[in-house]
């Protein structure tokens, strides 16, 4: 007996993956809603994985986090450390969010300088929300950076505030309290304790209070040196790099001093990859690598080149080898790098990049004079001056001198590449144009300590070069014995510029195989105007008349014995380097 079918079932039997498209299509999987994702995943409507401090589900695209609205349930004993007045809704009066939006806003970026730093487009403002003492350090940094940048008027109409001269310094006395009670307690986020530094460090760097800065980057060092074995591998290594970089800052400007983070750098990768991927790595490669050439040359070298001249032992001959070796293959990748077809660089990425290349260069030419005392060595790197110089020139008058470096930032600019040529390089169309492109730097902003500079490789020259016949020497022209080895000033510790500035200088008036001189000139600034947070915060605002130049009779040694084998030069004196040559 035949069966009867039916019409339906002579239809095609759907697959299974078309019945899944149908049911997605007729309705929507269910989904508990969300409102603690990060604003970037709301934005694009999709599930945050509210990893912290930044979402994998950005950063693994390379976007951008832009963190968090509201705040995730946490451990009880977190929240009872937190201020409920420090969560992200609650609400601030007028002045700290104005001063927070200017550090978000202004401050930060020129922190940052020329790169993309994590840790001040994202971690600083994401733990500024949630940690009392990273919020009023925020507070403090932002609020004179603002107070600065109204006082140099540039500001726009309407934007001074009733903000009173103590304000960033109420803050920042609050930062230190908060400081000290996160060290207090019984878990310590090394991170938030490093963020904290980092802030403060760049507030008193910004009222020039160098020492203050530096003790605070000695401090960071030692607590880094005590739980080296256990959290150096859980802090995040975006901070541990800044920490490095201000660091190398301090033993770059600040005579003989070893940089603090050798464990750091000697745990890191010794091996150069082969391509860059971006400037970032260009850059923490470059500074790790400087950090270490001037361990070398402060822990090492400076042994046989200032107190065992002679024979050098091989095995230092064979590092210094090996730095030249490894800052010419820095350049190599740079160079790379700079003609990709794929790489396409910003205005400010270009100018960063040159800052790289420039730094490369100094450290090469460091590398191969660090063991020898005769500044003759310096003689052989002419074109490499040459390329610094205009290096600094392009930046300059493509980015104005580009005064982001001259106001919060700490990374060395375009001072120390000039200063260094200036003092360096005994060819005398090179220096002066060195000299010529210091004195268009923003000195009348308030960073004093750049007039000072500029004055004391002024006066470098002027002494290197007034036996010379010839109207423009050139390095031959310049015997050894009227070298000055190392310049640098005083009187600049604490923010508070005296009167005046004393100046030193180092020669070996007798030869190569003579004693060392050490002799002083003092700089004086003819008018000094004191504004009111100035004067809470030790700081100045110094207006110079046009350079009266200094002549040789003006020079004074200190303590000196006037027993002479050259005319017109002292012979002894107390040497007491504070800011210059390395």
């Amino acid at each position: 007996m035949l069966e009867t079918i039916s019409a339906s079932a002579l239809q095609p039997r759907p697959s299974a993956s078309s019945q899944q498209l149908q049911k997605r299509v007729g309705q929507r999987r269910y989904a508990p809603k969300t409102r603690t994702g990060c604003l970037t995943c709301k934005i694009r409507r999709i599930k945050c994985d509210e990893a912290k401090p930044h979402c994998n589900r950005c950063t693994s695209t390379g976007r951008r986090c832009d963190g968090y609205t509201s705040t995730i349930p946490i451990k009880q004993d977190v929240i009872e450390s937190v201020p409920p007045a420090l969560s992200p809704d609650a609400p601030f009066g007028e002045l700290e969010r104005r001063t927070f939006e200017f550090f978000r806003l202004r401050t930060a970026p020129c922190v940052s300088g020329y790169f993309n730093d994590p840790v001040w487009d994202r971690y600083v403002l994401q733990a500024s929300h949630s940690e009392p003492a990273i919020r009023f350090a925020v507070n403090a940094l932002g609020a004179l950076h603002e107070e600065r940048h109204l006082r140099n008027g540039e500001q726009e109409s309407g934007a001074k505030s009733s903000m009173t001269p103590s304000y960033p310094l109420v803050q920042y006395s609050k930062a230190l309290n908060g400081l000290q009670e996160l060290l207090k307690a019984d878990h310590v986020s090394m991170d938030a304790v490093l963020m904290c530094i980092l802030l403060m460090t760049h507030f008193e760097a910004l009222r020039e209070c160098f020492v203050p800065a530096l003790l605070h980057v000695e401090a960071a060092i030692r607590m880094l040196e005590i739980n080296q074995a256990v959290d150096v591998r859980k802090i995040d290594p975006s901070l541990v790099r800044s920490l490095m970089r201000l660091d190398m800052q301090g033993s770059m400007f600040l005579g003989m001093r070893i940089p603090g983070l050798p464990f750091y750098t000697a745990a890191t990768d010794t091996k150069l990859p082969s391509h860059l991927h971006d400037l970032t790595q260009a850059r923490d490669l470059i500074n790790t690598w400087t950090c270490r050439l001037f361990h070398f040359m402060r822990a090492e070298a400076d042994e046989f080149k200032f107190r065992e001249p002679g024979s050098i032992p091989l095995e230092l001959l064979a590092s210094s080898h090996e730095y030249v070796q490894t800052f010419l293959d820095l350049e190599e990748l740079l160079w790379s790098f700079m003609h990709k077809p794929s790489v396409k660089l910003s205005i400010r990425e270009q100018h960063g990049l040159g800052m790289l290349r420039s730094r490369v260069k100094i450290n090469r030419i460091l590398a191969a004079t660090c063991l020898y005392s005769e500044t003759c060595m310096y003689d052989a790197f002419l074109q490499e001056f040459e390329d610094i110089l205009t290096i600094c020139k392009y930046i300059m008058s493509s980015d104005n001198a580009d005064r982001r470096l001259f106001s919060v930032s700490l990374d060395e600019g375009l001072l120390h590449p000039l200063f260094f040529t200036a003092t360096h390089c005994r060819d005398s169309t090179i220096r002066h144009q060195a000299l010529a492109q210091m004195r268009k730097l923003p000195a009348n902003c308030g960073v004093w300590h750049v007039e000072a500079m500029t004055r004391s490789a002024s006066l470098c020259v002027k002494l290197e070069e007034h036996w010379c016949d010839k109207h423009s020497p050139t390095c031959a022209d310049i015997p050894e014995w009227r070298r000055i080895h190392s310049a640098g000033f005083d009187g600049w510790e604490y923010g508070v510029p005296k009167p005046r500035t004393t100046t030193h200088f180092r020669m070996r008036p007798n030869g190569t195989d003579g004693e060392w001189a050490d002799f002083e000139q003092a700089i004086y600034w003819p008018k000094v105007r004191y504004h009111k947070l100035a004067l809470r915060c030790w700081r100045t605002r110094v207006t110079f008349l046009n350079e009266e130049e200094a002549t040789l009779e003006g020079v004074t040694a200190s303590n000196a014995s006037h027993v002479r084998a050259k005319p017109g030069l002292p012979t002894s004196g107390t040497y007491s380097r504070k800011l210059g040559s390395p």
